[in-house]
């Protein structure tokens, strides 16, 4: 096979040292001249500060085509001297095969664009001006390492209070008092999460998925990670693989090579793709070395089991063939069920789960969005912003990266206006705000384009096709619907089967199907993915579906009757746990919509809600009456979700939260359950029966702390006193002890350091929980942290390895350790299971 045809023959450093030089004196001048400085420029630019610094010295290597772009728009650099600079970046990058350029560049202007839709005309902001980092966390893997309960309390421990943000909106209907401003919404364990960024997900080896709810920012992700693997290949960096996106739906029925290329060809021809690339391309790596990144997007949109199935298995066997080390893959999916991932691609595959923005993250995203507007004061919209998502009880559901898009976009346009109420809603007036700029008048107009096509036809065939354009919103929606209900045919196959949009007499096929592809394209709601017509995201398709199942009332009535009419017989509760007399027979049991649809039936309930205010209470009423926790748990998962439920059915999910929470015969499992359930709905009542549940010593102890944990968060002042009862407690296993002192160090620093001296001090509990104390105390007291370490330390029947941490702490604190005669032990510990858990340690309960 040529090499040089199938993208292999490596990377020469050989770019003009000169050129890169000039380029760099050029855009420094121009920036002088400007008055500008770098940071003011790098934020206007919409890239960062270290890639502005890289471009302006020559020795940092060549900017990316993006980053040069940026930079010339906001220094008015333009024409003739816009395209001398090109010529010199173009001399200045190193050697590529043409082919591996032509696709790399090419896939570098994809990655510019922005997955989410933009709603004002002429706006389409690139990724990379909006894009913020969000959280990730590495999920824990079937097989993998097990950390002992104490090492789990320790890790997850921090003094540093999380960003301030405003409570979770749980439900549309607050039944108690609301969190107030500034009370976080999350555990501080949240903050054992990390920054992700493209290098963290680029850098590991092997396969990972990448999971994310609906909107969750998983397609951005994949964007990002494709222009920064390309770029290091275009700025002649040190490579670490060459990125492709393909979406999931284009992998089944096709070797993988094949599968690419005709992805490429189709996605990258409308990005300055000039030539074919056929699948030899991808058979060979793209540099001795380096392996392809393989983008895998949209695993969840693919409907059938069975088929996403054949495609995790088609990767299996590619990553685990005789050319493994050519390929890695990065799934993005919605969560999937564990057996679908270990059944194919192993327990062992890396996952990471992307996490929502946090308030200041939202706050941030807010000031890109409107300064790409050119909004007059940025800063101070997003400040107003902020108050108004606040007062609609939307901050939570506008951390989710898609949902803060739409509101942005939507209050950019009529910032006096109040938010929607629900995601419906907001789906609603963004699609709304979506056929207004369709039908905008002018040349560009959808129907002036359509006049202009057909006017040679007669006025009939005009007529005609007025008409199936108003019945657009309907044809759209009906797609949709066949979508989600799993139709593969191809999208204009499925559109011109439709009855409305049948065509005109006289009007060729061909260009009646082009006015209908243009329509549709041009409705916001629709573009060209891989050469076939996909939604813009699978959340509209969601909404759309929703909207058509719903588009009468019998129709409405029929779709909710079959959503929420599914029973199951199961056996009453061991014990008396509802305050009636025992049931001697099984029950009939309403049991909540499949997980798998929990978006679109959270788009149902606001649909039908929108339509007829009392459509849906009775069956969420019922769904959640009667100590029915799994309908309890879907309530609660439809509020956060942004759905808005009425308040008839939050008051019975309430009540039964209340009622089994508070049940000492109930296991503590489901009481906690209940209590967790209950936060979301009613904080006012949750707080009371989590202090309760954190109390109980016939609850096991680390639910206990999970109990305080989630009255912490409702509020902090209440929830020190219950981790200081904690820490204090025999009945509790020694480590959460230890992390219950900690968790009292953000509402009182000098008590939480009085409590660990006490463990540390406390003969009972076995030494390694004790040296833990005596660790974390060395940051908040040192002098008393320096006495403790001494008094552990005169324990000569202390192990070596504990006397080792104690010396280190010491020397730490500056103190000169006593010396001792180094023992070697019998057997090395193994540090993944420090601390051991002793024999005369009190056991966690099983109630």
């Amino acid at each position: 096979m040529n090499e040089l045809a199938a993208g292999g023959g490596g990377v020469s450093p050989a770019g003009d040292s000169r050129a890169n030089a000039e380029l760099s004196h050029r855009l420094r001048r121009a920036l002088a001249d400007k008055g500008m400085r770098q940071s003011g420029l790098a934020s206007r630019a919409g890239v960062s500060t270290g890639a502005v610094s890289n471009a302006l010295n020559p020795d940092k290597g060549v900017p990316s085509l993006f980053t040069l772009e940026q930079l010339a728009r906001v220094l008015g650099i333009d024409g003739d001297a816009l395209r001398e600079l090109h010529r010199l970046r173009s001399e200045a990058t190193t050697d590529l095969p043409a082919q591996l350029r032509a696709y790399l560049t090419a896939a570098q202007r994809a990655a510019w664009e922005h997955p989410y839709p933009g709603v004002l005309p002429g706006i389409a902001p690139p990724l990379a001006a909006i894009y913020l980092h969000q959280r990730v966390r590495h999920q824990a893997r079937e097989g993998g390492a097990r950390l002992v309960a104490t090492d789990r309390w320790n890790e997850a421990s921090t003094d540093v209070p999380p960003t301030p943000e405003p409570a979770a909106a749980l439900s549309r209907v607050l039944l108690g008092d609301p969190a107030a401003p500034g009370i976080p919404a999350r555990s501080h364990r949240a903050l054992a999460d990390e920054r992700l960024s493209a290098d963290e997900l680029l850098a590991p080896q092997g396969t990972c998925l990448v999971t994310a709810g609906p909107g969750g920012g998983k397609s951005s992700l994949l964007r990002t990670l494709l222009e920064a693997g390309v770029g290091d290949f275009l700025q002649g960096l040190t490579l670490r693989a060459a990125p492709v996106l393909i979406p999931a739906a284009a992998l089944p029925g096709r070797p993988l090579a094949g599968a690419l290329a005709a992805a490429v060809n189709a996605d990258l021809s409308s990005h300055g793709l000039l030539e074919e690339i056929r699948p030899e391309f991808f058979l060979a790596p793209p540099s001795p070395g380096v392996p392809w990144l393989i983008l895998v997007d949209g695993l969840d949109e693919i409907t059938s089991a069975s088929t996403r199935h054949e495609v995790l298995r088609a990767v299996a066997a590619v990553i685990n063939g005789k050319d493994a080390g050519q390929y890695r893959f990065i799934i993005a999916s919605r969560p999937l069920p564990d057996s679908e991932i270990v059944s194919t691609l192993g327990a062992r595959t890396g996952r990471f789960e992307l996490q929502p923005f946090s308030f200041a993250d939202l706050q941030q995203v807010a000031r890109n969005w409107f300064r790409h507007f050119d909004l007059p004061d940025p800063d101070g919209v997003a400040e107003r912003f902020m108050r108004a998502l606040t007062a609609a009880s939307l901050a939570d559901l506008a951390r989710i990266p898609l949902m803060a898009s739409i509101l942005c976009q939507l209050h950019a346009v009529a910032p006096d206006r109040p938010l929607p109420a629900s995601r419906g809603q907001i789906y609603s007036d963004f699609i709304s705000l979506l056929y207004k700029r369709q039908h905008a008048v002018g040349a560009s107009g959808v129907r002036e384009q359509a006049r202009v096509t057909l006017q040679r036809y007669g006025d009939d065939a005009l007529a005609r096709t007025e008409g199936v354009l108003d019945r657009l919103p309907d044809v759209i929606a009906r797609l949709a619907a066949g979508r989600y209900a799993g139709d593969t045919r191809p999208t204009m196959a499925a559109v011109m089967a439709q009855a409305e949009t049948s065509r005109p007499p006289g009007v060729p096929h061909d260009e009646w199907h082009a006015v209908l592809k243009s329509a549709l394209q041009r409705s916001g709601l629709m573009t060209v993915h891989a050469g076939e017509l996909v939604f813009l995201h699978q959340t509209l398709l969601e909404y759309l579906a929703a909207r058509h199942a719903c588009r009468s009332p019998a129709s409405r009535a029929r779709t909710l009757e079959k959503a929420f009419t599914h029973v199951r017989w199961q056996w009453p509760w061991s014990a008396d746990v509802l305050g009636s007399v025992k049931r001697l027979a099984p029950r009939r049991l309403l049991i909540p919509p499949h997980g798998d649809d929990s978006s679109y039936i959270g788009f149902l309930i606001d649909v039908a809600q929108e339509q007829d205010p009392g459509a849906t209470g009775p069956y969420l009423q019922r769904l959640a009456a009667d100590g029915n926790i799994e309908g309890c748990r879907f309530l609660a998962e439809q509020a956060q979700l942004g759905t808005t439920i009425p308040g008839s059915a939050a008051r019975a999910a309430a009540e039964s939260c209340a009622l089994l929470a508070s049940r000492p015969a109930l296991r503590g499992y489901w009481r906690l359950e209940a209590a967790k359930i209950l936060t979301r709905i009613d904080h006012h009542s949750a707080i009371d029966l989590c202090i309760g549940l954190a109390g109980d010593q016939s609850v096991r102890g680390d639910w206990r702390l999970q109990a305080a944990a989630m009255a912490a968060d409702i509020d902090i002042g209440r929830g020190a006193p219950v981790f200081s009862a904690l820490a204090a407690d025999p009945t509790v296993h020694a480590g959460a002890r230890v992390y219950a002192a900690l968790s009292v160090i953000r509402h009182d620093r000098e008590h939480a350091a009085d409590l660990l001296v006490s463990l540390a001090s406390n003969r009972e509990l076995n030494r390694e929980s004790r040296v833990s104390a005596a660790q974390r105390l060395v940051d908040l007291d040192p002098s008393r942290a320096e006495d403790v370490c001494t008094a552990l330390l005169e324990n000569t029947a202390l192990p070596p390895y504990l006397r080792i941490a104690l010396l280190d702490l010491l020397t730490q604190l500056g103190e000169q350790p006593p010396e001792e005669p180094y023992e070697a032990p019998l057997q090395d510990p193994d540090p993944g299971a420090w601390p051991l858990k002793q024999a005369n340690e009190p056991q966690l309960d099983d109630h």
